[in-house]
């Protein structure tokens, strides 16, 4: 399988002359390359379609051999993938949902003409060089600003069990590759078949022993990753609450003004104290409220009417609670950069770039024993990216805030009833937990398991709860700790270390959720190196083909020298 260019795809007369009908052909190709990579993943959740998804639409780029229409077929199957994917991102903003598309779709359409070149010029290695090109843009589009991690190819794959464990040796990216390589696999040897007759039997051989080697990769990542699982050793820990609301957050509703918006508070506020109290003597010791469930700070003097309503209200119902139940809370609320700065009245509706949106405990007396400050901002709903350079990007949002980000990892403390032992725990609000190397922090600053408080009733559009899950459980994996999700309209769940969602209330319903952690002190590969497989993945697509190109020039001048 040494690098080989193929003999019909070499030319540049094959780049300009392609009949228009074949070049429809590869465009349905490319569509249906799409739609089956949009069911792979929630809300269809039709996860084995990911190991085919790619396959019509690499074998079309090489069958055509054009870098135009590879570019072309990339555009139809970026649309047909990700508008549909993120179309839940129009419940908040039509024009921002296009855009997103856009962005996560650019990827797609750099691979593509990459990908070609190297089924152009090393027919028998291109399927390794499209994964390892596939796992190294990935990681761009994680690390690049602003950084958009969502949808990445491994996140299909959190229910299948044996090879979701390979996420704790490399992360998401590993399990990427794992699929990738299967899809390109696939598409070589489609294309091997395709030319059996005009190309001899070499492409179709070179197809087989791809498909054989991506099946025994595979093979060996699910049998090892099922002993891997098994391996887990689980501990019982504290008992743990979380409460889901489940009211909506419509974007014409809370930024359009109208409607009482102090008691529409203060309703939500007292929903979630009769939520948390049918909890009582259920033995939990930490309960946790979604994110911005308590819309003013808790942690200083309220200054305006209707904040210290508000505030007083909420602090009331906490203590009650913490001293009826001797628990801890957690609660989303927001909080300011400064205690002398007045703040905002009702968090979301007049936030500025003083606010931070946080995480805060309160202990059973009903006093603020720590707050984590979130780090990782939404752009164009907490922050608009490039704001002095292009400020027109604000027309992508219609939620007309911008607020400040934390600076630092914060680990709580929570104190078990029996002794002076301490379980400790890591805070990530809203989509926080779709970045690995911040629950990876976390974990290394000695978090036992995590928190993820989230706010998800903007989205009445199908699609984001389920994929917020899949990243989720991935996180569990990869740092081998439960993750304890309180959500306002879901989904409220507990994944244990496994990747298992051992406890769970259904999407969209009001209700309380109880039940032990699950701890585990192994400390995974992924854990101790990071990103280092995805990385080395970046580097041999950059690096590899020019090493294969040195070492075939060599033995194609041979013949000549010895003449």
């Amino acid at each position: 399988m040494g690098a080989h260019i193929h003999p019909t795809l070499g030319s540049e007369q094959a780049d300009r002359a392609v009949p228009l009908s074949r070049a429809v052909l590869w465009l349905l190709y490319a569509a249906l390359s799409g739609l089956l990579l949009f069911l792979s993943f929630p809300p269809a959740d039709l996860w084995p379609l990911s190991y085919v998804a790619f396959v019509p639409l690499l074998a079309a780029v090489e069958g055509s051999g054009s870098y135009r229409v590879a570019v072309c077929c990339s555009v139809v199957a970026a649309a047909a993938a990700y508008l549909p994917s993120f179309a839940w991102v129009a419940s908040v903003a039509v024009s921002g949902w296009l855009a997103l598309a856009l962005y996560v779709g650019l990827y797609l359409i750099v691979a593509a003409p990459v990908i070609l070149f190297f089924q152009k010029r090393f027919a028998g290695v291109w399927p390794l060089l499209a994964a390892l090109l596939w796992v190294g843009l990935e990681l761009c589009r994680a690390r690049l600003e602003p950084g958009f991690p969502w949808l990445l190819l491994g996140y299909t794959q959190y229910r299948f069990a044996g090879l979701l464990q390979l996420a704790a040796v490399g992360g998401v990216y590993a399990v990427s590759f794992v699929v990738f390589l299967a899809n390109a696999s696939l598409a070589a040897l489609v294309g091997g078949v395709l030319r059996a007759g005009s190309g001899g039997r070499r492409p179709l051989l070179i197809g087989l022993a791809w498909v054989a080697v991506s099946a025994l990769l595979l093979g060996t990542c699910t049998i090892a990753g099922r002993a891997a699982r098994e391996r887990v050793v689980l501990t019982e820990g504290p008992v743990v609450g979380v409460v889901q609301q489940n009211i909506p957050r419509l974007v014409a509703a809370v930024y359009g003004g109208g409607g009482d918006v102090l008691a529409e508070r203060q309703a939500e506020v007292q929903l979630c104290a009769q939520l948390t109290a049918t909890l009582r003597r259920s033995g939990v010791r930490l309960v946790v409220w979604p994110e911005t469930t308590v819309s003013v700070p808790l942690d200083r003097v309220a200054r305006y009417p209707a904040e210290k309503a508000l505030q007083q209200q909420a602090l009331g119902y906490l203590r009650g609670l913490g001293q009826n139940m001797g628990c801890y809370f957690l609660v989303g609320a927001p909080s300011t950069v400064s205690e002398t700065v007045t703040g905002s009245v009702l968090y979301g509706l007049a936030a500025t770039p003083e606010d931070l949106n946080s995480a805060v405990m309160l202990d059973p007396e009903g006093r603020v024993v720590g707050r984590y400050d979130k780090m990782r901002l939404v752009p164009f709903g907490e922050y608009i990216p490039m704001r002095e350079t292009f400020p027109f990007l604000q027309a992508l949002t219609p939620i007309p805030r911008e607020i400040s980000r934390g600076k630092e990892e914060v680990v709580f403390s929570l104190p078990l009833r029996e002794g002076t032992d301490v379980v400790r725990f890591g805070a990530l609000v809203c989509y926080e937990d779709v970045f690995p190397e911040l629950c990876v922090a976390f974990r290394r600053k000695g978090a036992h398991f995590l928190v993820n408080i989230a706010e998800e009733g903007w989205y009445y559009i199908p699609g984001e709860r389920g994929q917020h899950l899949a990243m989720a459980v991935f996180r569990a994996v990869e740092t081998r700790t439960t993750m304890v999700r309180a959500a306002n309209t879901g989904i409220s769940c507990f994944i244990n270390p496994r990747g298992e969602v051992y406890a769970a209330l259904e999407p969209l319903t009001e209700g309380a959720l109880r039940a032990p952690l699950q701890l585990s002190g192994a400390e995974t590969l992924y854990v101790r190196y990071g990103d280092a497989f995805a990385i080395i993945c970046l580097m041999l697509a950059i690096l590899l083909p020019s090493v294969l190109v040195a070492l075939a020039e060599p033995a194609q001048e041979a013949p000549s020298s010895r003449r």
